[in-house]
This record gives structure tokens, sequence and C-alpha cells, in this order.
């Protein structure tokens, strides 16, 4: 059996087979797009069951915690990947041996100075090591604490430049930083090397227009392990063309197109785990007791990565499949309101 044939007949499964016809669309009433939903539960099987299923509800609802953010502790998830971030939204920090690559910069200055900074200081990073900052797509709670890094330490930032020239015509909220000053425009296949370390980044569409993916080579305790980093993880909130049910930047058969490709990617590659930019999606931390910061920092000799498990993030993406149908379904069913 080759590598990722079962992964590949499920994500088969779901699509129109070549040369069939698709099935007329939903109209009101039809509540087939409940199946979708009913899907995405099974596979989550209780342990996936989390915030990553809150918009897997029809009418979909923000799987963001509510309230003040709470900070995580920095922690050392593998030998030279770190998490910096707090229930809301993550930031990651690549060790490389020329230097440091860091993945996102949260919602502010503020923020980026206290948790990414202070997060480097307590674990003995050096910030002055920061070469890079990717930026997975264009959205204030990614890029807030940008400007403040690129400002403070000089990292060269890399964006998509659909998403940098995104940013340019978004209005700054409050409490959410600036974006930074335009640098270097990741397209689809770049590569980016530092010291031993190579990333190869994908444009995946759909949560923005320009939104990266990519796979994160890691060792745990010296022992190899590939992680797929979906940047994207929210579902949008738009089926193309038009069809606006809430905040959106492109569009859900993009969306769909994209996890398609890059589950092909990560299959090809052989990926087995994942890592999210929100971390009530890989549950890297919810609330300091049951996440898998906790369960790591508990962990025996011997015992396995929390972050680590094929069968786990093959149901990770397919859940993401079945909420991208369910809710296409839902819009095209006139959003109902319905009980589940």
């Amino acid at each position: 059996m080759t590598r990722g044939f079962i992964l590949r007949v499920a994500v088969a499964a779901l699509a129109v087979p070549a040369g069939a016809q698709e099935a007329p669309p939903l109209g009101p009433g039809n509540l087939a797009f409940l199946d979708h939903v009913k899907n995405a539960r099974l596979l989550a099987a209780g342990d996936l069951a989390g915030r990553n299923l809150a918009d897997c509800s029809m009418p979909p609802v923000s799987a963001a915690p509510a309230g003040e953010p709470v900070v995580a502790p920095p922690t050392k998830v593998f030998d030279q990947l770190y998490y910096f971030g707090m229930n809301s939204v993550a930031s990651w920090a690549l060790v490389t041996s020329d230097g440091i690559i860091q993945i996102d910069s949260l919602d502010n200055a503020e923020e980026a100075q206290r948790i990414i900074i202070g997060g480097y200081r307590k674990l003995g990073l050096d910030p002055a090591r920061m070469k890079y900052l990717v930026l997975t797509h264009g959205h204030d709670d990614h890029f807030g604490g940008a400007k403040y890094l690129q400002d403070a330490y000089h990292p060269r930032v890399l964006m998509s430049a659909l998403d940098w020239d995104m940013v340019s015509k978004t209005r700054p909220r409050a409490n959410f930083g600036p974006p930074p000053a335009r640098d270097m425009d990741i397209t689809d296949g770049r590569k980016l090397t530092l010291g031993a370390t190579t990333l190869t980044f994908y444009l995946t569409p759909g949560h923005t227009p320009g939104t990266i993916s990519f796979l994160v080579p890691v060792t745990d305790h010296g022992q190899p392990h590939l992680l797929s980093f979906w940047g994207g993880s929210a579902l949008p909130r738009t089926l193309e063309p038009g069809g606006e049910i809430g905040r959106a930047d492109s569009g859900l058969l993009t969306y769909r197109q994209s996890l398609e490709r890059f589950i092909g990617i990560g299959e090809d590659a052989g990926a087995d785990g994942y890592i999210a930019n929100h971390p009530y999606r890989d549950q890297t931390f919810v609330d300091g007791k049951d996440d898998k910061i906790t369960r790591n920092r508990a962990r025996k000799p011997g015992d396995p990565s929390p972050w680590i498990g094929r069968s786990t993030y093959i149901r990770y993406m397919l859940i993401s499949l079945e909420c991208t149908e369910a809710l296409t379904g839902w819009v095209q069913a006139g959003r109902p309101r319905v009980s589940q």
C-alpha cells in the first residue's frame, strides 16, 4: 500500500468523480449537509472534539475562546521548536544552527515584547538570532506584533504578495498592531533555508487570498518527525462568488481546493503530526489543564510526543474537509436554522 493511500481514498470520497455530473444544488429545507457535520464529529471521537469543531456547527460559531486571553507558559515543544502564545493565537520559534525562524507575531507590539521576547529570555533564546519572521497570512492577530519585532531585531519578514497587498488596504483595528514594512514575498514552492533547516512554502488561499502552509521538520529527543502546518485553520465565511455570511477574505471553494492539495503534499512527504496558528485548533494550549503543553510536561521517558500521531493527523485533516463540505451545503440550502 503506497504512502497516503488511505487519506487519498477518503479525500476522493468527498470529491465529485471525474466525468460525473455535480449533484444539484441543495435547496431550502434540504439538510443533507448535516451528514458532514455528523461525519466530522465521528472523526473527532472525543479527543479532537474541542474548539476545532466549534465552527462545524450550522450556523457556524466562532471557535475562538471568549474572555481575556490566557498566556501559555513558554514551552520547548520539540528539540528545535518552541511555543510562545496564548489560548487565542500562536507564535512559534524554529531554532536552527544559524538562527531562528519566527512564525507569526501575535496581536500587537506589547504581546510580542512580553510573550515572544519574554519567552525567548525565559527559555534561554537570544532574540538577536531571529533571522526570519514568517507571517502565515494577512490577519492582524498574526501580523500585529511584526512591526515591533522588525524594528527591534531586524528579521527579514515574509508573507505572500497577495496578503501584503491585502494588509496595505486594511484599516488597523483597536488593540492590534499595524502591518510591518513590506519585505520578502512568499511564492508557491519557495524554499527558505537557515542552517540545516529548509522550509518549503505553499500558497493555500481560502482563509485569505494568500495564506501559506508548510511542513516543519523537527526532532523529538533526536527522532525525526514532520509536522503539517495548515496556515488558515478557520473556515472562510463566503461561498464564491458572494454569499457573505461574515468576515472572509477569500472563499470556500478555494479553501477546499487548497486543503485537498496540501493534504496530498503532507502525505507525499510523510507528515506524522500537526501544529496550528491557533492553539485551540491543535489543542496545544487551551486552559492549562487538558492540552498538549500540559501532557508534554507530564511525559515520562519514552512516552510519545502529544503532537505526534499519524492517525490523529489524518483525522484532523478529514475533519477540516467534512466541515468545509458542511458549510458549503448549509449556504446552498439557504442557511437554515437547525437543531443539532
